[in-house]
């Protein structure tokens, strides 16, 4: 890894640990770090400006995510994408999401249209070349259901399970995209604003399942961000 990634952490909000994890987690989601690029401790610790033992439990919590291989006395590489766990974890997204709207909507529902409707004024202000501010609103609005649900922790869950589900998304998201997703989220507020449980739920499947139409096409126009299975575990 010669090339400048990271900025270095002047002040950190939370453990040193939990900051380079944060970094290396968005560099590998939005492709900064590729598929089968190296790192290392040590020049991680440089770029970050921290020392090389939070980069080292970094590392550890990434590679059971899936995102890094670590390998006694060789280079630690960025993992391919494997479809497989983008459909594990589409299955456990689903699930867990669904069910945090469906909580939510029996709560203080006001509070939960307002916290949707400014994420997505904000969605609708990012810049079309700004695909990982678009990408962070896009999980913000995802992380107010589970946050409105009371069961704050279900997010964290998530977003444990879907590491190589966000680095599809990720390289799905064109300006067209954009639109579409703020589309899609639309669909979802306004059958909230209704009430409409059911409707929501059915919006909320449909929108967290349409990254799958597109996946065939990428692991086509990637091959070498997959894994060598990938085109056999196409859904």
């Amino acid at each position: 890894m010669n090339a400048i990634i990271f900025d270095p952490i002047d002040a950190p909000t939370g453990s040193a640990t939990d900051t380079v994890f944060d970094a290396l987690y968005d560099a590998i989601v939005h492709a900064k770090l590729p598929p089968g690029a190296r790192v290392s401790e040590q020049d991680v610790a440089k770029q970050l400006a921290v020392s090389r033992q939070p980069v080292r439990d970094a590392f550890f919590r990434l590679s059971n995510l899936g995102f890094l291989a670590i390998r006694p006395q060789r280079a630690t590489l960025i993992t391919p994408i494997s479809v497989q766990a983008v459909k594990d974890a589409m299955f456990t997204r689903t699930a867990l999401e669904v069910e945090s709207l469906r909580v939510a909507m029996t709560k203080d529902l006001a509070k939960l249209i307002d916290a949707l409707t400014h994420n997505l004024s904000e969605q609708r202000t990012c810049k079309p070349n700004d695909a990982a501010g678009f990408h962070i609103l896009d999980e913000a609005f995802h992380e107010i259901i589970c946050a409105h649900s009371g069961h704050t922790h279900v997010w964290s869950l998530i977003r444990a399970q879907k590491a190589h589900l966000d680095r599809i998304r990720f390289l799905t998201l064109s300006h067209e995209r954009y639109k579409e997703v703020i589309l899609e989220h639309d669909r979802i507020l306004d059958a909230i604003v209704n009430a409409d449980a059911a409707k929501a739920e059915a919006e909320l499947r449909h929108h967290i399942s349409a990254v799958m139409n597109t996946l065939p096409d990428i692991v086509a126009a990637r091959p070498t961000y997959f894994d060598p299975n990938a085109k056999d575990a196409l859904p």
